[in-house]
């Protein structure tokens, strides 16, 4: 079964494009993570080569360990349950964003202002599509990044996929 591409603007203003599907799961998710004091990050439901897979990435301002994960999967399993919005079985894998978290909200732009990230745009400003360098100035509508001593602005709307990109040092 595939899943057609749809586009729609999620609670905090960003259109992305998810299937159907995983609108309907994300609308269901979220509250069971918001109830406890969780946040959905992000999810993807993606056919691999096990099967179906539902990846869902939660955090918390305490950080994620085992025990929320194992806490978080055993309630949205219930209310995936409850709902019933995948045909066929699937895994569900239930994840901390880690290092390489993904920005996928524009309120992660503004917390994370100061931080090194990699932003791919849907159309190329000034030239370029891939920027990796330091998240500047965020507001409600877009944000700077400081690439290579020159800095970028970039629309929420624009990005088609950004990640953190911390340095590690050793």
């Amino acid at each position: 079964m595939g899943f057609r591409p749809t586009l729609f603007i999620e609670k905090w203003g960003r259109v992305r494009k998810k299937s159907a599907v995983e609108h309907k799961l994300s609308i269901i998710i979220d509250p069971v993570l918001g109830a406890m004091d969780l946040e959905l990050v992000d999810l993807e439901l993606r056919r691999e080569a096990g099967g179906l897979v539902l990846r869902i990435f939660i955090d918390s301002p305490e950080g994620v360990d085992l025990d929320t994960c194992t806490d978080a999967s055993n309630a949205i399993s219930g209310a995936l349950e409850i709902e019933d919005p995948i045909e066929g079985t699937y895994n569900l894998e239930v994840s901390s964003p880690g290092i390489e978290r993904p920005l996928t909200k524009n309120e992660h732009f503004i917390r994370f202002v100061g931080e090194r990230a990699k932003v791919k745009t849907f159309k190329p400003i000034d030239g370029r599509r891939d920027f990796t360098g330091v998240i500047g100035e965020a507001d409600a509508t877009g944000f700077e990044m400081d690439v290579e001593g020159r800095r970028y602005r970039i629309d929420y709307d624009e990005v088609a996929k950004a990640n953190l990109r911390p340095e590690i040092k050793f």
